[in-house]
């Protein structure tokens, strides 16, 4: 009987676990934490052995198949264990997609991933087309096998930990939706970090669909990325002030310039599975599509004006792609765990700013880089300890300057939350005393 070892409980580590014991292996799930009660016994009533509470080199005992979790490393101890003994090693993705012969659409990049991913299971949809979405957002794949209900058009949000670890497996169209400074502490480098993005590339198939912004472009020039010859390319326009979406994307009446983008991306990956290349058509099935939560979501108004929850931003592309879609001047609300990176992208933004409030670990270094420009520019800036503090700040300002509000904080959240959905919620939590009306879609 093979016995798998399976490394970190996460969401995807669990769905590998329960697929492997599924396909009838032996298997055991190894964690540095202790994994809570409820869930420990749904494992062992399965037949699922629980290792946790630390890595021991002896979960690898008996074990001839190890699968990996988006979270583990290279270097992980019990990867260069594995190694050391000749045990195969695979991603969560690897061990799935083993044998999937449906049509495949993978999506990666910094920011905008989920959206697009979503979007594009939407407008396949509402085509009626049977169609699972999934991966990095919502279900992993494994799950889905696992439930036996994985349709025969999967689209795929793929990280760039999952796809340092995993081999290409044969796609119809791949996006990188976007391309910034992050995750340099897992990749080492900002040029390792693009080239596991890049690799989404070597998933598509001859004659497939390559799509990306003009920014992942440039990044691929800077470090002397090939595009193949044997897939069709499409460059869609970023964030330049000078950008415009292609004539079909009004169809879809979103706002903003980074759904814009989102829906020129989903369009063109959708209109590949379809084969109807009526981009204004597949647009147009957008328009009843609800935005992800905390993903520069609309929550309602405050003295008119409309409040927006971005806590989903962890880096300053992020800001500056929420920032960019603005029609007048927020108070915009920035901080939390910084990532090392420089905020001054913002500046670029700053008409569309009318004040700034600072909160969280790194809320004063993101206040010292932009206040001098700011208060050049007449933009005032506070600072505070926590996000709850800077929330009535920023109602304070919006209610003097009769202007909404974006909190789209550009860091991450461990500082004073688990995740950001955790933030997010505590936002909405906090900001609910004082929203005064309905979302409007008209404008902010």
């Amino acid at each position: 009987m093979i016995r798998v070892l399976v490394i970190g409980g996460g969401i995807s580590g669990l769905a590998a676990a329960r697929l492997a014991k599924k396909r009838g292996f032996e298997v055991r799930i190894s964690d540095r934490s202790v994994i809570p009660e409820e869930t420990r016994h749904t494992l062992t009533s399965a037949g699922i052995e629980v290792a946790d509470g630390g890595h021991l080199p002896s979960h690898l005992d008996q074990v001839t198949r190890v699968i990996l979790s988006p979270g583990v490393r290279a270097d992980h101890l019990l990867c260069k264990l594995a190694a050391e003994r000749g045990i195969p090693m695979e991603s969560e993705i690897d061990f799935a997609l083993d044998g999937y012969s449906g049509r495949l659409v993978a999506v990666t990049g910094t920011n905008g991933k989920s959206t697009t991913v979503s979007m594009t299971g939407h407008i396949l949809d509402r085509c009626g087309i049977d169609v699972s979405v999934g991966g990095n957002l919502g279900d992993p794949p494994s799950d889905m096998i696992a439930r036996g209900d994985l349709k025969s058009n999967l689209v795929l949000e793929i990280s760039s930990y999952q796809l340092e670890q995993s081999s290409p497996h044969p796609a119809v169209a791949a996006a990188i939706t976007s391309f910034s400074n992050d995750h340099v502490d897992r990749h080492g480098t900002l040029e390792a970090y693009f080239a596991a993005k890049w690799k989404v590339f070597d998933w598509v198939i001859p004659g497939g669909l390559c799509v990306m912004t003009d920014e992942v472009a440039r990044f691929a020039n800077r470090f002397g990325k090939i595009r193949r010859q044997d897939v069709r390319w499409v460059v869609v326009p970023g964030f330049a002030h000078d950008a415009r979406a292609a004539e079909f994307v009004r169809e879809a009446r979103v706002s903003g310039r980074h759904n814009e983008i989102n829906v020129e991306i989903s369009v063109q990956l959708a209109a590949q599975l379809t084969g109807n290349l009526d981009y204004p058509v597949l647009a147009r099935m957008i328009e009843d599509f609800r935005g992800l939560p905390f993903r520069c979501q609309l929550l309602g108004t405050l003295a008119g004006h409309s409040v927006f929850n971005d806590s989903k931003s962890t880096n300053c592309e992020s800001t500056v792609a929420a920032l960019a879609g603005m029609k007048s001047p927020v108070v915009l609300m920035m901080g939390g765990k910084g990532k090392g990176e420089s905020y001054l992208p913002v500046l670029a933004w700053k008409q569309h700013v009318a004040a700034l409030v600072c909160f969280g670990e790194s809320g004063q270094s993101i206040a010292d880089e932009l206040s001098l420009d700011l208060r050049a520019a007449g933009i005032e800036t506070t600072t505070r300890r926590g996000m709850r503090e800077a929330i009535d700040d920023a109602v304070s300002h919006a209610r003097r300057l009769d202007c909404g509000i974006l909190f789209s904080p550009g860091c991450a959240s461990f500082d004073e939350f688990r995740n950001f959905e955790h933030r997010g919620q505590d936002f909405n939590d906090a900001i609910a005393a004082f929203i005064e009306g309905p979302p409007q879609r008209d404008g902010n």
